[in-house]
């Protein structure tokens, strides 16, 4: 368990720099198009849907892995589907971001994109890597 405890703060402290790369080559971009307000509102509704499914899918497949991995801290398939919800949940943390830095280089300013960097940030911040509470 504390090897995969190591792994996922480095795959976790990984994606987190990387989004903020992705947030500051959004100040360089060189943006030469009119942007269409409807790509905005589309991406709006595809994050925004995302984060419902970041949820969804962190409930379905982490609440129960951490459950049996508080009282069988062994178990390699609980360990799995705990790495895996884990994964799961940052990556679409991390497609929100990304969702900003395409906006961006369609041509919207930096003031339109910066909700999808600051709630990619903050859903990546508040998931980090928890320890299952053992309960023997």
């Amino acid at each position: 368990m504390e090897s995969a405890q190591r792994m996922m703060w480095i795959l976790w402290f990984s994606l987190l720099i990387a989004m903020a790369g992705y947030t500051v080559l959004c100040f360089f971009a060189n943006v030469r198009t009119i942007p269409n307000p409807m790509m905005l509102r589309a991406m709006s509704i595809v994050a925004a849907a995302e984060v419902v499914a970041l949820f969804v899918l962190r409930r379905k497949m982490l609440v129960p892995a951490m459950a049996l991995l508080s009282s069988h801290s062994e178990d390699a398939a609980a360990l799995a589907r705990w790495k895996t919800g884990h994964i799961v949940t940052w990556a679409l943390s991390l497609s929100v971001a990304l969702y900003g830095l395409v906006l961006r280089y369609l041509g919207f300013t930096f003031s339109q994109v910066a909700p999808f960097f600051i709630a990619g940030f903050i859903l990546m911040l508040f998931y980090f890597p928890r320890r299952p509470v053992e309960t023997r």
